[in-house]
C-alpha cells in the first residue's frame, strides 16, 4: 500500500519534531540533493613550513610528512592525547632526537600533548618521564620527531610548526 503525499507530510512533520535539528538539516540537504554541505570535517596535523601532513604506513614504520589527503584523522582527547581517529593509538615521543611512534599503551609522560602558541604559531609539547620537554619536529628527511623545544621562534621555516587543520569529508568517519 502507498501512502500519498498528503497523508505523508503531516507524519514527516510529527517526527521531525522529535529529530535533533541536525537530522532535519540533513534530510532536507539529502533531499535537495547537496549531502555535502554538513560533510563531517577530519581533524589533520598539517606543518606550514612544508605545507605537508603527518601520515602513517604501518605500525612500525616511523611517522613522516606526506600529502594531507594521505593523512589519517587525528583527535585531541580530554587526557591532552593525539590519537589517530577510529583507532586506540596514540602520538608518544621516544626521546630527543627520536622519531615520534604511534602506540596503544597512552600515559601521560611521553603521550600527553600540551599545544603552545608563539607568534601565532601552534607548537605541541610533551614531558618525557625524566622530565625532559620535547615538542613535535621534523629531521632532513620529513621523519616526524621530537627534539628538544626551541622556544618557538618566529621564523617561517620553523620545523616546529605544526596546527590542526579541518578538512571536510562526506561520508562515515
Amino acid at each position: 500500500m502507498e501512502l500519498s503525499f498528503s497523508l505523508l507530510a503531516p507524519l514527516l512533520l510529527l517526527s521531525n519534531f522529535f529529530l535533533p535539528k541536525a537530522a532535519i538539516a540533513l534530510q532536507f540537504h539529502q533531499a535537495e540533493g547537496e549531502p555535502h554541505l554538513l560533510a563531517r570535517t577530519r581533524t589533520k596535523i598539517f606543518h606550514p613550513p612544508t605545507g605537508l601532513c603527518i601520515v602513517r604506513n604501518r605500525l612500525t614504520d616511523p611517522l613522516t610528512l606526506g600529502p594531507c589527503d594521505e593523512s589519517d584523522s587525528w583527535n585531541y582527547t580530554p587526557q591532552d592525547f593525539l590519537t589517530v581517529k577510529g583507532t586506540y593509538y596514540c602520538l608518544q615521543a621516544v626521546g630527543p632526537h627520536h622519531p615520534a611512534k604511534l602506540s596503544i599503551n597512552c600515559v601521560p609522560s611521553n603521550s600527553a600533548w600540551h599545544i603552545l602558541s608563539s607568534y601565532g604559531k601552534t607548537y605541541f609539547s610533551t614531558v618525557l618521564e625524566d622530565g625532559t620537554k620535547v615538542c613535535l619536529d621534523i629531521n632532513g628527511d620529513d621523519t616526524v620527531t621530537t627534539n628538544p623545544c626551541n622556544g618557538g621562534g618566529i621564523a617561517a621555516n620553523d620545523s616546529q610548526w605544526f596546527k590542526f587543520v579541518q578538512e571536510p569529508r562526506v561520508g562515515a568517519n
